[in-house]
């Protein structure tokens, strides 16, 4: 379970989270969903620790993860994509997916460098993940393929992938339905709700509010940095106070 307890975020001034607290429970959907300028990044930059809480903490499994660096929060099977691209360009697929999954590594830096057998084997099966991933996602006929040459739309899919590849038990995903047409989002959406599937927990920031609303199982509804709503899609798309300060006709 992720617990989000009164966490604030200013910047001088700004006050983009104002002690926010709210539960999200293990191997569900959850959307995180307001206007521009709400606090949805900042609130996915505390998680991952890209940024440090001004007060309040996150705990994920009964563990502060807020305050972390990013490759600590990483390590505690949290894993994020970002609103652009989640990849390294000039890598191709399949390395992009067994880096990633470098984020596993056990044997010693010693046991790596001279190339020990313990060390070829766990890169074996660095390789064995990435090639079950290309396949169980329709990414084997693009193995070779460098990630900036792929479309728009899979290189959406293929950040999603990577972050699976770090093993994680929260995935969080920014926006991923941006700039993708009608059977890419189908393709995407099919693809979150298989993950859920496994166990995963999913954080969902979005702003296509069908898609959000067929999707998760709860949401909260961020406004100017604090909490507004909280509840299930038939419940958010009735609270008069999110309706005013947000969905207008959207869900319609």
């Amino acid at each position: 379970m992720l617990c989000v307890h009164d966490l604030t975020m200013r910047f001088g001034k700004l006050v983009a989270l104002d002690a926010a607290s709210f539960d999200v429970q293990e191997a569900t959907i959850h959307g995180i969903i307001g206007p521009n300028g709400s606090g949805k990044t900042t609130f996915f930059n505390l998680v991952t620790g890209f940024l440090k809480p001004t007060a309040g903490k996150v705990t994920w499994q009964g563990r502060t993860v807020s305050g972390l660096p990013p490759h600590l929060v990483s390590r505690a099977g949290v894993a994020r994509t970002f609103q652009n691209t989640s990849n390294y360009a000039n890598l191709t697929v399949r390395e992009n997916l067994v880096m990633a999954s470098r984020n596993r590594i056990e044997t010693g830096w010693l046991a790596r460098l001279v190339n020990l057998k313990s060390a070829r084997t766990e890169e074996a099966g660095h390789g064995r993940t990435a090639d079950e991933l290309l396949e169980r996602f329709g990414l084997r006929d693009m193995a070779d393929a460098r990630a900036v040459d792929l479309p728009g739309g899979t290189q959406k899919i293929l950040g999603v992938v990577i972050a699976l590849a770090t093993a994680p038990r929260l995935l969080m995903l920014d926006e991923p339905l941006a700039g993708l047409n009608s059977g890419e989002k189908v393709r995407l959406m099919e693809i979150i709700r298989s993950i859920r599937g496994d166990g995963l927990t999913i954080l969902l920031i979005e702003h296509d509010m069908k898609a959000i609303m067929r999707t998760c199982d709860r949401i909260t509804v961020l406004c100017y940095g604090k909490l507004l709503a909280e509840g299930t899609p038939a419940e958010i798309s009735r609270d008069p106070e999110t309706i005013r300060a947000y969905l207008g006709e959207e869900v319609a």
